[in-house]
This record gives structure tokens, C-alpha cells and sequence, in this order.
């Protein structure tokens, strides 16, 4: 059996693969005798095509998942001559290359996290009449799944409100949630916040915001910092590309305060490291992408959410809102953000013990830990030629 894995463009559409394949592997193992023979069930065989950096070459050779890199064409929501070169040039070249990889492996089944770069492959998987699994995390759809689900086999949600959007394909719709981190737990806290050097009685606040980091919140975190480290430790994930200024600028606020060290910076966290920051955290002030926030809700963690403004489709600020709806977190609307009033909300969410009980309570609502677990089973339906029903 073979299966290709596809998506891409940004960290959030490739990290969910991790436990995704090793879902398929378990449960290909387990239901091996069933599978009809056209499918060769002797042998599990894992591709991504896709966008391949340095990055994700580094994630799927930890997992022994070959890669193949297909260029694709990225649509800007504003002017640039980039998007004539991507449209005019690079997304037709990628479906050329995607239908060559394509015919080489001919799989039985294609699993889409969506993005951009997920783009050619699926678009080659329509041609060859592969069956696609699509995989939407945000509560709208971007714009390349947009496109891609009226092809899908099945459409498997990271949020149930999604549905609201998507009447038209309700028959092929499966709420499964967003996949976590394999060894996510939140058993290991104590052990998590020794890997940071930081006392367990502390109040770990991990600040994040996104792959990339977030200008707008470092700036009101910095701001705030003198304020804020008396109560707290902060582990702060900068991005790459503000990690120095930040770094500059926080020594210089910090220089007289005893609790100095309680502020600990990075310009990126990956991997096993981002684990345990997560595992290590009683509260987070965090960006609304759907794999940060599927994290925090099966670790429990009491969180205010910044989404970004104008992000596609505004898709932080409705996966933000789906959150608040149910009483799973605060959230501060991305233009009204202030040191003044992230201090405020952080305080409220770390001394209001009745908001952070409700907030854990409700959060169970907004957590689907078998989520890769289903999405392999329902891919590996499609490949054996199934369509998969509901139960």
C-alpha cells in the first residue's frame, strides 16, 4: 500500500504528519489481513511531495518518509509581480513534476494538510483519479482546500463549527480534530520545567506566535516584562528574525530585576524542545493558528489568544472565536493591543483561579485526542477502495 502525504507553505500544515504517520503505521499493522490484495498489503509505503525545505526534509527523515520537492505557486492577497511568476510559472511546473512523482508511485490514497503547496500534488491526484483525504484545521477553509473539496473523497475538521461552512459536502465531512505531538502529555510537567532550569512551584507563561513569531505581541510582552517576571516565568519564543533586538532590548528592562533569569528567550523552538516548553507551561499568550491551539487544548492550558489580523479568510480570528464561544480561553482582538492591557489579561488569567477552572473545563470540549488515529483510519479506508461512512 502507498500513500502520499501533501501540504505544506507554513510549520502548522506540516507537524500534524508526525503523529498522522505514525497512526498509519499502527493501524496498518493492525488491520493488514483485511486489506484486499490490489492494494499490496504486505508493505506500508509513506511519501510527502511537496514544498521541501530544510525544515521539513529535517521532520520526515526522523520518521524515514521520503520527500520529493514540488514547486507550487503561492497566491498574495495583495499586489506583486511574485504572484504572476508563481501563477504563470511555478504552480505549472509543479503540476508537471507532481504528475511525473505522481505516476512513479502511484499511491492509493492522498492525505492533504492543505496549504498552498499541497496545490500540485492534489491537482495531479484529480487527474489520476486518486482518492484525496483533505484535512482542513482552520474553522474556514483556505483557499486551496476551498478548491480541492469538491474533489475529496472525505474532508476530515479540526473544529465541529466548520460544518456551518460547509453544508454542501456534509456527507463527506468528519469532525477528528486537529493531530497533536506524539509524546505530548500533561504528566510531564514537572520534568519539562527542569529541562527549562525552572523551580516546578513556578508559573510557567510560554509566549508564542507562530512559526514566524509575532512582532506585535514581542513588542507588548517587552513593554511589559518588568511588570510581569515578578509573578511569573516567561519562556518566550521570539521568531528568528527578532530574536536579537529582542534579546538586546529585554537584557536592558531586566538588568536590576532579581528575577532576570526567569525570562528565557528563543528565537525557535522545535521538535522534542517544543514539547516540553509546552508541557512545561501553566498558562500561554498565543497566536490563533490550529495546531497551537489544538496543543493547548489537550494539555488544558489556560490561554489568551492574539490572532493575527488579516490573516486568509480571517481564519485566526474565527478559530480565536470558536475558543471564546466555548469559554476555552480570553481573547484580545489583534487591534486593540496594548503592554497595558496584555498585562492586564495575563494577570486576570493567571490569579482568576475560577476563570482558569471553567477555562479547563471547557476547553475538554475543543480536544479530540484520537484525532490521527481517525484520520488514518478513514485514509486507509479510502485506499482499500472504500468510501468511508459515518458511524
Amino acid at each position: 500500500m502507498r500513500i502520499v502525504l501533501t501540504g505544506g507553505g507554513t510549520g502548522g500544515h506540516i507537524m500534524p504528519f508526525e503523529s498522522i504517520v505514525e497512526a498509519l503505521r499502527s493501524t496498518f499493522t493492525e488491520k493488514q489481513s483485511t486489506f484486499p490484495g490490489f492494494t499490496d498489503p504486505e508493505l506500508l509505503e509513506i511519501y510527502f511531495l511537496g514544498i521541501v525545505t530544510a525544515e521539513a526534509t529535517e521532520f520526515f527523515n526522523r520518521y524515514q518518509v521520503p520527500t520529493y520537492n514540488i514547486p507550487s505557486g503561492k497566491m498574495r492577497r495583495y499586489a506583486s509581480a511574485m504572484n504572476i511568476l508563481d501563477i504563470a510559472f511555478r504552480l505549472p511546473l509543479g503540476i508537471v513534476i507532481a504528475l511525473i512523482q505522481m505516476w512513479k508511485i502511484m499511491p492509493d490514497v492522498v492525505v492533504s494538510k492543505g496549504g498552498y503547496a499541497s496545490m500540485p500534488v492534489c491537482i495531479a491526484a484529480i487527474i489520476y483519479r486518486i482518492p484525496i483525504l483533505l484535512h482542513e484545521s482552520d474553522v474556514v477553509p483556505g483557499s486551496s482546500n476551498a478548491f480541492v473539496m469538491r474533489f475529496a473523497a472525505a474532508i476530515t475538521l479540526g473544529f465541529a463549527v466548520s460544518r456551518q461552512y460547509l453544508q454542501q459536502y456534509e456527507k463527506k465531512l468528519f469532525v477528528t480534530g486537529t493531530p497533536t505531538r506524539t509524546l505530548i502529555s500533561d504528566d510531564r510537567k514537572k520534568e519539562s520545567k527542569q529541562e527549562f532550569g525552572i523551580p516546578a512551584e513556578e508559573h510557567v507563561l510560554l509566549v508564542m506566535g507562530g512559526s514566524q513569531g509575532a512582532q506585535q505581541i514581542n513588542d507588548a510582552l517587552i513593554a511589559s516584562l518588568p511588570e510581569l517576571i515578578g509573578n511569573m516565568t516567561i519562556i518566550h519564543i521570539t521568531g528568528e528574525a527578532h530574536h536579537v533586538a529582542i534579546e538586546k532590548v529585554s537584557q536592558e528592562f531586566l538588568a536590576k530585576s532579581p528575577r532576570k533569569d526567569m525570562y528565557k528567550s528563543f528565537p525557535t523552538l522545535k521538535g522534542a524542545k517544543m514539547t516540553q516548553a509546552l508541557m512545561a507551561s501553566d498558562s500561554a499568550v498565543t497566536r490563533a493558528g490550529a495546531s497551537s491551539l489544538a496543543e493547548i487544548a489537550s494539555l488544558r492550558i489556560p490561554s489568551l489568544i492574539i490572532p493575527l489580523d488579516g490573516a486568509a479568510n480571517d481564519h485566526q480570528r474565527k478559530n480565536a472565536l470558536a475558543f471564546e464561544a466555548a469559554g476555552a480561553a480570553l481573547v484580545l482582538d489583534p487591534t486593540n493591543v496594548s503592554p497595558h492591557l496584555l498585562t492586564q489579561e495575563v494577570e486576570r488569567l493567571i490569579t482568576d483561579q475560577q476563570l482558569r477552572t471553567a477555562i479547563i473545563e471547557n476547553i475538554k470540549a475543543l480536544d479530540f485526542p484520537h484525532a490521527a488515529l481517525d484520520i488514518a483510519t478513514l485514509a486507509l479506508e479510502l485506499a482499500s477502495g472504500y468510501l468511508p461512512s459515518k458511524k
